[in-house]
């Protein structure tokens, strides 16, 4: 999938100044959205030690159920200037519907804006941990934003599919952004307002760029994979297309940045995709009368 020729001559679309200002909250807030009072590389919410090197939560003793897996561990990937907080909606969400505690996971990168490198190696480590804790060999993956191409890095640089069931990617520059372009060629590659310059939109024509090998083959290895764009999504201006993957299921839902991870339907969608199970099927939510669940047969 390209872009094509990225030409200058309209302004820069509406929303797009109020998401910066989102950003610039979220950074004096330590990178949270919500201004969560843990630090980012707190691990008390998790059950091993991460040494400073990443925070998060997840596990049996954090949400309060009993120990043990019966389906695949959801591992939640936060995006710029944001943390693990970002998925607490999605726990409850799952939680209700007979999920345990071992099998709901979010992570905080050391940094609000963590490099692809970085991303690459806290999430080894993270995902390595959640497979022993909980038992199991695969996981799930959900991720938003910057953390969509973080995934995708650390899977190919450590050659981890084989640790990966399914992988969904919500609103994720997986062709770059003109507005990573643009932010790259003036400078703006730190600070509150930094844009990745491995997101730049010019992959197709620069041998190095990182983009161009992860696109050699968008969808790699034994992974189910899954997309979700918002049609009113201001970072991806002039490239509306860039989150989809070729041979992925490509999703679009009529909102902007933020909702493509908040929004009740797009979680639904995540919660069916991960799970293999309609999110609405009364035979999987917590406390369910035996009459409804004789009714649900």
């Amino acid at each position: 999938m390209s872009l094509g020729n990225l030409n200058h001559d309209r302004g820069p679309p509406e929303g797009l100044l109020g998401n910066l200002r989102g950003l610039q909250r979220a950074r004096q807030q330590g990178g949270c959205s919500v201004g969560c009072r843990s630090r980012r590389t707190d691990d008390a919410r998790l059950p091993w030690e991460a040494f400073d090197r990443y925070g998060g939560w997840g596990g049996h003793a954090f949400h309060g159920t009993d120990p043990g897996t019966d389906r695949t561990p959801v591992v939640f990937v936060h995006g710029n200037q944001r943390d693990a907080c970002d998925w607490e909606e999605h726990a409850e969400f799952f939680l209700k519907r007979s999920y345990t505690g071992d099998e709901l996971w979010a992570i905080s990168f050391d940094d609000g804006s963590p490099t692809h490198r970085a991303m690459a190696s806290q999430l080894d480590h993270f995902v390595g941990k959640v497979r022993e804790h909980a038992g199991v060999e695969e996981v799930s993956v959900v991720a938003h934003s910057l953390g969509v191409t973080g995934v995708r890095h650390w899977l190919y640089d450590r050659d981890r599919y084989d640790w990966v069931d399914t992988f969904v990617g919500l609103a994720g520059a997986n062709h770059g952004t003109v507005l990573s372009s643009w932010c790259a060629t003036a400078g703006l590659t730190s600070g509150t307002y930094k844009m990745s310059p491995f997101l730049r939109a010019d992959y197709a024509i620069r041998e190095d760029h990182p983009l161009a090998k992860l696109n050699e083959d968008e969808t790699p290895g034994d992974v189910d994979y899954y997309t979700i764009r918002g049609s009113h999504d201001p970072l991806f201006w002039r490239c509306e297309r860039s989150p989809e993957l070729d041979g992925a299921v490509n999703l679009e839902l009529p909102v902007d940045h933020d909702g493509v991870r908040t929004d009740r339907e797009a979680i639904e969608h995540v919660f069916e995709w991960v799970s293999g199970t309609d999110p609405y099927d009364l035979r999987h939510h917590v406390g369910l009368p035996e009459s409804a669940e004789n009714a649900a047969d």
